[in-house]
């Protein structure tokens, strides 16, 4: 009789009654047909309830039903689709910028007025520079006309790693003398000292149409490092730093 059940309960029906109808139907026939010894053991059809039916969950075939993607599976396959989808579109962001880079090239080297296979070559040799700081540098030529030929922009990297553009004491002295606002500078240094270098030095810069100076202190303990330019002359480098930051803010 238990299988009889299991059997009739996961039929497909569209109603649970119709599956209750059916069933009562075939232990009736069941009774009906048994010894007459057998039917007092045989439950009645009130014996029988309907939510055993109904509580019972038919058996689907796999092949007529939407398989269900566990979550976690599902996010991981999200995840490599839009891996795979990354890996497609960097090529093209790079073929991009390097495009980008070609056309800056080209008008850098306009606005020096040199031509443009010689700031190529400069630019070819900084093969350990990323592209996008190539691009910075470019653009930064073309507004300053700074050269990085005559060394008065390059190219410096942090410790973390990251690579910036970089003016130099001669890129700031041009920058100084051929700013029609420029009015002079001047240095102060702290009267206290480390290893015997000025604990920090000062540029103010002179504008002739700003009423007060600007101004940079730079600290010895903050810029310095271990670099043999820094061993040999740590005064006129920690001299530059305040230079560089002050022209930064008065002039670039």
């Amino acid at each position: 009789m238990k299988q009889d059940i299991t059997k009739s309960s996961i039929e497909k029906s569209a109603k649970p009654q119709r599956r209750s109808i059916a069933l009562k139907s075939m232990l009736q026939t069941q009774n009906s047909n048994a010894p007459d010894h057998q039917k007092t053991s045989t439950p009645t059809i009130c014996d029988i309830q309907e939510d055993l039916i109904d509580d019972v969950s038919p058996t689907v075939n796999s092949s007529n039903k939407t398989p269900i993607t566990p979550p976690h599976i599902d996010k991981e396959l999200k995840d490599a689709d839009d891996g795979v989808q990354s890996a497609q579109t960097l090529p093209q962001s790079m073929d991009l910028l390097h495009s980008l880079i070609d056309k800056e090239l080209s008008k850098a080297a306009s606005s020096l007025g040199i031509e443009e296979k010689e700031l190529k070559v400069w630019i070819d040799l900084q093969i350990e520079v990323p592209a996008r700081a190539i691009l910075i540098l470019l653009r930064m030529i073309q507004r300053l006309s700074l050269d990085p030929l005559a060394r008065e922009i390059g190219f410096s990297q942090y410790d973390d790693g990251e690579w910036y553009a970089f003016i130099t004491i001669e890129g700031c002295s041009k920058l100084l003398n051929h700013h029609p606002q420029f009015s002079g500078l001047v240095f102060h240094q702290a009267s206290t000292f480390i290893d015997g270098v000025p604990e920090w030095i000062e540029c103010s810069i002179y504008r002739k149409d700003r009423v007060a100076p600007i101004t940079v202190r730079e600290y010895y303990i903050e810029v310095r490092d271990e670099s043999t330019i820094w061993q040999k002359m740590p005064r006129r480098i920690l001299r530059h730093r305040a230079l560089q930051q002050c022209v930064r803010l008065a002039i670039a």
